[in-house]
């Protein structure tokens, strides 16, 4: 079964950082209600930059797992040979 992937990176400033964090919970929840993985990664030496993955069976659900913040960008997973 192919998968779809979508990749979005976000800038959160010190002030916001707290209640993002604190979100991310609520949002891998949201994914995994409908059956999609949700990871999210902060750069190594860049405070505040993150990039949030989500994971898939198809567009569908890639939406219904973001809701109204749906990416207009995916990925789809190559079968290697």
């Amino acid at each position: 079964m192919s998968r779809v992937l979508s990749m979005n990176e976000r800038r959160v400033e010190a002030v916001e950082r707290e209640a993002y964090l604190a979100a991310l919970p609520v949002r891998r929840a949201a994914a995994s209600a409908v059956h999609a993985h949700f990871w999210v990664f902060e750069h190594a030496t860049e405070h505040g930059r993150f990039v949030e993955f989500t994971e898939a069976a198809s567009d569908d659900v890639l939406r219904a797992a973001h809701g109204h913040d749906a990416p207009t960008d995916s990925w789809r997973e190559v079968e290697g040979g």
